[in-house]
Formats: C-alpha cells, sequence, structure tokens
C-alpha cells in the first residue's frame, strides 16, 4: 500500500500532509472481495487517525478523522462477512446498522458527520473549528475502540 503523497511535505513523523493531494491506501482486489480480515481495516483506521494528528490544516485534520471511522466500520462489515453470504446495499454506516445493532448509535453520528466532513470538503462550510474537528476525532478514536472489541483484535500490553 502507497500512502505518499504528491509534495505536499511531511509532518513531524514523516507523514505526508495535504489532503487534496495525498493518496488514501487503497485494499487490493482480494481485500474487497471479502479476503481481507478486520485487523486490517483496524490498522488501516489507526494509520490515518495518526495522519489526521499530523495534518496542518483543520479541514484535512477532519478528513482524516472521519475516514478512519469509515476504516472501523470497514473492519465491522468484514467481521460480519463471514457470517453472511451477502452484504446489505448502502453506505458503510447502513451496513454497519444492519450488520450489527450494538453500533445504531454510532452510525447515526458518523452518518452526521459524514454529511458535515463532505460539505467542508466541497468548500460549503466555512469558519471549520478546532472544537468541532476535536469531536469527530473523538469519536473517531472511541468507535474504533469499541471497534476493536467487538473484532476481538485488542492491543497488547505490557
Amino acid at each position: 500500500m502507497n500512502d505518499t503523497n504528491t509534495g505536499a511535505g511531511t509532518g513531524a513523523a514523516g507523514i505526508g500532509v495535504g489532503v487534496s493531494s495525498a493518496r488514501v491506501a487503497r485494499l487490493t482486489r482480494a481485500h474487497r472481495a471479502g479476503a481481507a480480515l478486520p485487523e486490517t481495516f483496524v490498522i488501516e483506521a489507526e494509520r490515518l487517525l495518526e495522519r489526521s494528528r499530523w495534518e496542518p490544516e483543520l479541514d484535512g485534520e477532519l478528513t482524516w478523522a472521519y475516514r478512519g471511522a469509515l476504516r472501523a466500520a470497514g473492519a465491522i462489515i468484514q467481521h460480519a462477512r463471514k457470517k453472511r453470504r451477502r452484504l446489505p446495499a448502502g453506505s458503510a454506516w447502513s451496513r454497519v446498522r444492519v450488520l450489527s445493532d450494538e453500533f445504531g448509535d454510532w452510525c447515526d453520528v458518523f452518518e452526521r458527520h459524514a454529511r458535515f466532513v463532505a460539505r467542508v470538503e466541497m468548500g460549503l462550510e466555512a469558519g471549520l473549528t478546532r472544537e468541532v474537528v476535536t469531536e469527530v476525532y473523538q469519536d473517531a478514536c472511541e468507535f474504533l475502540d469499541e471497534v476493536r472489541g467487538a473484532v476481538g483484535y485488542l492491543p497488547e500490553v505490557a
């Protein structure tokens, strides 16, 4: 997977920054066909949340945090795939709602965030604040923590 960017520079940790020019890691055909483990999505969500922390612009930070939450939703979808032949149609959030009712409240939260992030990315939201970005980031982190438990991928502790 290549997560380099095309000239936007790098943050303090060597992570490429700049949403408009950076590429999100694309999952291979095997991943889309259901061969990826839920853990793969959890690891990618963690990477995107880290990228969000190093993003110098608020809109970029917001976008990477939301994308991290989407990858966490992908982990739930992949986890449920083991038990189903077909997945429900719709957005990631509508799929998660159908596949795992324990995350219904999170789906409501992130469906609202999805609309807001889309408006920010299109330049339709003026006055993006640190508080709003922090809220989306915190929600993504809390959601990912719950997803880790649901898919059985908990970090090792010393």
